[in-house]
Order: structure tokens, then C-alpha cells, then sequence
């Protein structure tokens, strides 16, 4: 089975990157979606975007996320975000391939360490799960930087900076609530310092003749290290639960959907 694979001559070349997308989706109606870059080029884009209760409708929980690598203390963005005049961070310079085998996975090539992020998108729950892996270099002075980018909106509707916003967190272990919106980690440090994101830009709302434009509020900053093994997790989920057991998750989304594929006739 042939699957869609993109390499670094489409993925840093941020025009043509911008057209190709990816979408997963789960048993609720509810998606995860963006381009093979991770730009958001319009408000229907995002990695949690789950199908609430009637008559709620669709909502984009979380637009995306803020990922800087460092190594030996040098900052290496990977991901991307749009604005009018520049695409600040350009981690896309960094992507070297983006795949679609089980899950959407992206490939960086930074100095001689080979990381690889894969989109989790769970089916029989709304729930989203971002796997960090280092395939090869040595990991031990390696930490990930990560902000998640947080909207709570409408599908159709745009969120914009509102000082009134409650942006209270309940912290647990491994563990933070905003409103009902639960993100799950495995970092050792996190910074619930908030920060704006400001006039963000979809330009596909903007061929459309659509505002175009829009504030994203992230939280908190989580700090991740590699040293107790080559992989780490981020989750975002309505699930309320006490802790998230992410490989054996990740494990379950995994068997079926090679199940699915072994199903399908030669």
C-alpha cells in the first residue's frame, strides 16, 4: 500500500508546502488537520479540533503548537507560524521529510540528530497525542521546548486578544486543565507563564475574501528532556482522566489501524 510522502524538495519550499495537507479523523466527527508543514492556512485548521454535544457543534480546541529544539543549547525551530510579511519560527527549513504511514509523521534533520514527531489522533475518543522521537544522535543534550496554541472557538469563528479571557489552569501531575480542555505531558518542567500570539495569518481565509487574521492564547511552556529515553509525548483531550498512559495508547491506535489495513483485499 502506497502512502503519500513529501521530501525536503516540497517541504521547505514554503509555497508549495502550503498546498498539500493531511486530515485525521475520529468516530465522533471530530478532526485533526493542518498543512505537511503544520501552517495553518485557514480557521478550520487544527490539531484538536473535537465534535461536541449537540448543539455545540465542531470547535477548534487547539489551533497547534510552538516546538523549538535545542541542542547543545542552540534553538532549532521545527515547527512554522504565518504572519502577513514573514513565517516566524520557520522550522519548515529544518523538515526534511513528512510521511503518512500509520499516523502523520514529520522527519528534522538538525546538526546529527534525526527527530521524528508523529500525530496520534485517537479513534474511539477526542483525543490528540504528539510523539517526539529521536531516531539517531545522542540525546543527552537535547531538550524540547513546546507551547501549546490554545483557541476553545467555533469552527467558523476566530478568536482575538481579550484580557477578560479566563486563563486559570489547574495544575496535577503530569497534568493541566483549562476550562475543559485537558493536556497531558511528560516533561520535566513546565512554565505556566501565558502569551499571545498575535495576528496570526490563514491565507486561504484570505483568498476568500474572509477575515483573515487571528490571536492565539497559549498557557504554558513545557520543557522536555531526553536523557530517560529517546521519546516524549504531549496530549491534548475533553477526556478527563487522572493520567494518560500514552505508549499503551498509542500502541491501541496502532494495532487497529494495521488491522485495517491487513483487511483490505490485494
Amino acid at each position: 500500500m502506497k502512502t503519500p510522502c513529501f521530501d525536503n524538495q516540497v517541504c521547505q519550499n514554503l509555497n508549495r508546502a502550503l498546498k498539500q495537507e493531511w486530515r485525521e479523523t475520529n468516530a465522533f466527527g471530530g478532526y485533526a488537520a493542518s498543512t505537511i508543514i503544520g501552517v495553518n492556512t485557514h480557521r478550520g485548521h487544527g490539531l484538536l479540533v473535537a465534535q461536541l454535544k449537540p448543539p455545540l457543534g465542531r470547535f477548534v480546541l487547539l489551533s497547534g503548537l510552538e516546538e523549538i529544539l535545542y541542542v547543545d543549547d542552540v534553538a532549532y525551530p521545527i515547527s512554522t507560524q504565518l504572519y502577513q510579511s514573514t513565517a516566524h519560527p520557520d522550522g519548515y527549513r529544518n523538515l526534511r521529510e513528512f510521511s503518512i504511514q500509520l499516523f502523520p509523521t514529520w522527519t528534522f534533520w538538525i546538526e546529527d540528530l534525526i527527530l521524528a514527531k508523529s500525530v496520534v489522533f485517537l479513534h474511539d475518543e477526542q483525543t490528540v497525542i504528539v510523539r517526539y522521537q529521536i531516531l539517531t544522535g545522542d540525546e543527552s543534550f537535547v531538550r524540547l521546548e513546546l507551547r501549546p496554541q490554545v483557541t476553545c472557538r467555533e469552527q467558523d469563528s476566530l478568536t482575538f486578544h481579550n484580557e477578560r479571557l479566563n486563563t486559570k489552569v489547574e495544575v496535577r501531575p503530569n497534568r493541566i486543565q483549562l476550562a475543559g480542555l485537558y493536556f497531558y505531558h511528560d516533561a520535566p518542567i513546565l512554565d505556566q507563564s501565558g502569551r499571545w500570539f498575535r495576528q496570526v495569518y490563514y491565507p486561504a481565509d484570505h483568498e476568500r475574501q474572509l477575515d483573515f487574521e487571528e490571536d492565539l492564547y497559549s498557557p504554558f511552556r513545557l520543557v522536555y528532556t531526553f536523557v530517560k529515553g529517546k521519546e516524549v509525548f504531549f496530549c491534548a483531550s475533553i477526556e478527563n482522566r487522572p493520567a494518560v498512559d500514552f505508549r499503551a495508547l498509542v500502541h491501541k491506535e496502532e494495532t487497529r489501524r494495521r488491522n485495517l489495513i491487513e483487511a483490505i483485499p490485494a
